[in-house]
């Protein structure tokens, strides 16, 4: 084994072991039908086989050309019926082996028993797959051709086997009859092969039903490439053939077969990347399947997702649509809560505002509260004749003064500005109740001669002492009408509470019902995370070995 050949040996044992490993995932995961798959890859590396597939409709003359390819005719062709499973075709020691449904592998000898061995290829019952080995053919031992059924086969059988050998290919060769290139099947199955990266190359078989009088056939060829164009198909390449006239001027044969030849130049290559594609695409398989697994949960949830999406009218279902929902109703809430707290201090500030700025003694109030405070003292005495009653006259007089004058100032104001403040709080809020505003212009703080003289402090008399008093009987009117102020804002504070518990019920069981939504999601997620994070181990694996 020269050096060249321990490089390839060490290339494909590498990729090997990375799509067997791959294997090993998918085969814990439950995914047997990959895991086969990515098995039977990892053996195709290790061998280093390059694999032609040839495909089409029936009768397109896939065998026929095979057969003429290798010189041998060991495939059934017209007026036989062609293949109906697939039919690998190597070079190598004479050998033939069937794999039957139900009787095992068969055994035949292909220079004695080919007829027989043509009898199976032809069975589409009971054969699963034929393989040929002869000696002496133009594919060496590391090359093979496969013969597949056609793809306009009814049976699923047929399907399956030709899936099969397509999963295996390293390039594509589909052939198609003159008069049925176009045929919207033809477009399908090409681009299916172009997307999963392999090399598909057109063959369009017998030519010789060509008549040149009704169309130039450059221009048949300029449409058939344009038709494929725009199907968005680009194949790696289009070969004109006729196997029925070899001669025909626009026959192709020796070109394709050259371009045959060239594959298996680049046998290396095309089997690294035919294996790593392939494996790639059975990753996304393999998605599928953890999918499927999970699609009971799946519907499951979707069904809670939709009954619940229901309830919202605003028909919030995305996931980036019930979060930002989920978000705003819950600073909505924060935002009612917020709007009572503040609602309170501002009325409070309001009063506190009002009752700061309210002046209720001036200079009358102050001469008025010296000449009251005067006759309050022990020593206070007018006239000489019927003292005593004049006294006490005087005394009343001067406590009268002293309360018209501070009703005055406490109605003027104090008293009007209450009323008109307390009066509009709500309407601020957006409330309108006729009671709560006939009990503002109800109140009647009350001024009186006791309410004068409790405030009056044993040994008054001075000046400075006056201005105490007038500001003593000030603060405890202003106090008085801070109680009832702060009791008609609770009142307030009472109706917003209750306006806002509606408001606050309906946010709440919003809130609920998204957050229920948005776990909802959250478990979607986590199942296509699931799924996505398998893939991507697997990927990893093919293109980095970890």
């Amino acid at each position: 084994m020269n050096g060249k050949q321990v490089v390839e040996r060490e290339r494909f044992a590498e990729l090997a072991d990375r799509v067997g490993r791959a294997a090993g995932l998918a085969a814990a995961a439950g995914d047997e039908g990959t895991a086969a798959k990515l098995k039977q890859l990892a053996e195709k590396a290790g061998q280093g086989e390059l694999v032609i597939a040839f495909c089409g409709h029936f009768s397109a003359g896939k065998s026929t050309m095979i057969n003429t390819l290798l010189g041998r005719d060991l495939l059934p062709s017209n007026p036989i019926p062609t293949s109906a499973n697939v039919v690998k075709i190597r070079g190598g020691e004479a050998a033939a082996r069937v794999y039957t449904r139900q009787s095992g592998v068969l055994a035949f000898d292909p220079d004695t028993q080919l007829e027989e061995l043509k009898r199976y290829a032809v069975d589409g019952d009971t054969v699963e797959w034929v393989e040929i080995s002869c000696p002496d053919l133009f594919l060496g031992d590391k090359a093979a051709l496969l013969d597949t059924p056609g793809i306009d086969s009814t049976d699923a059988a047929h399907k399956i086997a030709t899936e099969s050998a397509l999963h295996l290919a390293d390039a594509v060769v589909y052939m198609m009859d003159y008069n049925h290139v176009q045929a919207e099947e033809n477009f399908q199955f090409t681009k299916t092969l172009k997307d999963r990266g392999k090399p598909v190359f057109l063959v369009i078989n017998m030519i010789d039903k060509h008549v040149d009088f009704e169309l130039d056939f450059e221009e048949y060829k300029e449409s058939v490439e344009e038709a494929f164009e725009n199907w968005n198909i680009a194949p790696d390449g289009v070969f004109y053939t006729s196997l029925a006239e070899p001669d025909h001027p626009e026959n192709q044969y020796d070109l394709f077969r050259c371009q045959l030849m060239e594959l298996l130049a680049r046998r290396e290559d095309l089997v690294s990347s035919s294996v790593f594609q392939s494996a790639l695409h059975l990753v996304d398989e393999h998605r599928r399947f953890l999918s499927s697994q999970h699609a009971e949960q799946r519907s499951t949830l979707e069904r809670e997702l939709e009954a619940a999406a229901a309830e919202e009218d605003d028909c919030a279902t995305s996931r980036e649509q019930v979060e930002a929902a989920c978000e705003q109703a819950e600073q909505q809430l924060a935002a009612l809560e917020a709007t009572l707290e503040r609602a309170f201090g501002e009325m409070q500030t309001e009063l506190n505002k009002l009752l700061a700025n309210a002046r209720l003694t001036y200079y009358s109030t102050n001469e008025a509260a010296e000449r009251y405070l005067e006759s309050r003292r022990p020593d206070f005495k007018v006239g000489l004749f019927f003292a005593a009653k004049k006294t006490e006259e005087e005394r009343t007089a001067r406590m009268e003064a002293l309360l018209a004058d501070f009703r005055d100032k406490v109605e003027a104001n104090l008293d009007r500005h209450f009323k008109q403040l307390l009066a509009k709080l709500p309407e601020a809020y957006g409330i309108h109740d006729d009671a709560y505003h006939a009990a503002v212009h109800a109140v009647q703080v009350e001024v009186t001669a006791d309410f004068l003289a409790d405030r009056v402090k044993p040994g008054a008399g001075s000046r400075e002492y006056v201005l105490n008093y007038c500001q003593d009987i000030s603060d405890g009117i202003k106090a008085e009408y801070r109680r009832i102020g702060l009791t008609l804002i609770e009142q307030v504070s009472s109706m917003l509470r209750e306006r806002a518990e509606t408001e606050r019920s309906r946010l709440a069981a919003r809130i609920n019902r998204l957050r229920k939504l948005k776990s909802v999601h959250e478990a979607l997620d986590r199942l296509a995370a699931e799924e996505a994070a398998a893939a991507e181990h697997l990927r990893s694996i093919l293109q980095e070995g970890a």
